[in-house]
C-alpha cells in the first residue's frame, strides 16, 4: 500500500495536530520551557522548527537594536548579546496562545520537507532574491540531513528555481521517504491518515504458475541431539544452537533500560556532555545523571535539569543529543 500526500490539508491537518498536542501538554501547565519544547514531539525536525522560529523572532528584535550613540556593532558588545541570548534562551518561557501557532508551522514545514522535499527546497531554500541559499538553515534541518547538506555544499551561485530544482532531481537517492503511518504514530496523530494522505492501489502482477517438485518421502528423524551422531555425543555446535534460554532482544533492551543513565551514554555522548554541557566537570554529570535515574517521566528528568542548565546552548548538538538520551529512556 502507498500513499500520496494531500497538499491541500497539510494546514489544516497541522492546525488539529497541534491543538491536540497543546491539549495534552498543557493540562495542568501554564507555560512550556526550552528544554519541554526540545522534547515536545518525537520528531525531532518539529522541535527543531519551533526553535528555529523563537530564534529568528530573536534575531528580528535584535536587528531594532540600533542608536546614533551607541554602537552596537563593537566586539565587546556583540559578544555581551551573544551571553546574554546564551542566558535568555535557558529561560524561555511560553504559553499556549503564543506556542500553538508556532507548533502549527512547524508542523506543516515538517510535512512539506519530509514528504515533498523538492518543494521544500523550491519554497525555503532561496533568498529574497533568490541568488543564494540561506545562511545557518542547516543547523535546523533534523530530516534527509545528507541529501540537504549535498544541495548547500553543491549549490552554485546564482541560483534560480530551476536550477535548484534539477540540482534536487540528481540527488533523489539521499532523500528516502518514511513511511506515513510510522510518522503519525511519533506524533500521536495516527487517527488522521486518511486526513493527510490518500491511498494509492499498486496493480497487482499477474501470479507466476508454481512449479512442485517432486519429493521423495523423507527418512525418519531422530529426535535428539546426541542421535545425530554415530558416537552418540552431543557437539558444542549443538549445544549453542540448541540454547533456546537466549535473551531476546526485547528482553536485551529492558534490562538495558534497567541500567543507571550514564551507563547507557556512548563513549562520544559522555566526552560531549562533560566537555559542554557540565564544563569538564566528570563528577558533576555523575551527580545530574544518578538524580536523573529517580526520575518516573521525560517531564520530571527535564526540570531536575534547570539547576544546572543555565549556560546550556539550547541550539547546540549537546542539548539536543541529551534529549535523545532521556527520549531512550522515558519514550
Amino acid at each position: 500500500m502507498s500513499y500520496k500526500l494531500k497538499q491541500e490539508s497539510i494546514s489544516s491537518f497541522s492546525t488539529a495536530t497541534a491543538a491536540d498536542i497543546c491539549t495534552e501538554f498543557f493540562a495542568g501547565k501554564n507555560k512550556i520551557s526550552g528544554e519541554s519544547i526540545m522534547a515536545l514531539t518525537e520528531v525531532r525536525q518539529v522541535n527543531s522548527f519551533i526553535i528555529e522560529s523563537l530564534f529568528t523572532q530573536w534575531q528580528s528584535e535584535m536587528a531594532r537594536l540600533r542608536s546614533p550613540y551607541f554602537d552596537f556593532e563593537a566586539e565587546e558588545v556583540q559578544k555581551a548579546l551573544k551571553e546574554f541570548m546564551n542566558t535568555l534562551s535557558n529561560h524561555i518561557s511560553i504559553g499556549r496562545g503564543h506556542l500553538e501557532p508556532l507548533l502549527t508551522k512547524a508542523i506543516e514545514a515538517t510535512i512539506l520537507l519530509t514528504f515533498s522535499p523538492k518543494k521544500y527546497v523550491l519554497n525555503h531554500w532561496l533568498d529574497e532574491q533568490k541568488e543564494n541559499l540561506p545562511k545557518g538553515k542547516l543547523r535546523y534541518i533534523k530530516t534527509h540531513t545528507e541529501g540537504f547538506k549535498l544541495i548547500y555544499d553543491t549549490a552554485k551561485t546564482p541560483i534560480n528555481p530551476a536550477y535548484l530544482g534539477n540540482l534536487f532531481d540528481s540527488m533523489t537517492s539521499h532523500f528516502k521517504i518514511p513511511e506515513p503511518v510510522e510518522f503519525l504514530q511519533k506524533l500521536n496523530a495516527e487517527d488522521k491518515l486518511s486526513l493527510l494522505f490518500e491511498k494509492e492501489e499498486a496493480a497487482e502482477p499477474a501470479p507466476s504458475p508454481v512449479f512442485t517438485p517432486e519429493v521423495n518421502e523423507p527418512l525418519e528423524v531422530k529426535s535428539t541431539v546426541a542421535a545425530k551422531h554415530g558416537n552418540g555425543k552431543e557437539t558444542i555446535n549443538d549445544r549453542f544452537n540448541g540454547n533456546t534460554n537466549a535473551p531476546t532482544l526485547a528482553e536485551k533492551l529492558q534490562k538495558n533500560t534497567a541500567q543507571p543513565l550514564e551507563k547507557t551514554l556512548t563513549l562520544n555522548e559522555r566526552i560531549m556532555f562533560t566537555k559542554t554541557l557540565f564544563e569538564g566537570d566528570q563528577a558533576l554529570m555523575t551527580k545530574v545523571f544518578e538524580e536523573l535515574d529517580t526520575a518516573n517521566s521525560m517531564d520530571e528528568a527535564l526540570s531536575k535539569t534547570q539547576p544546572y542548565n543555565k549556560k546550556w546552548d539550547i541550539e547546540g548538538d549537546e542539548m539536543e543529543a541529551f534529549i535523545q538520551v532521556l527520549r531512550r529512556r522515558f519514550n
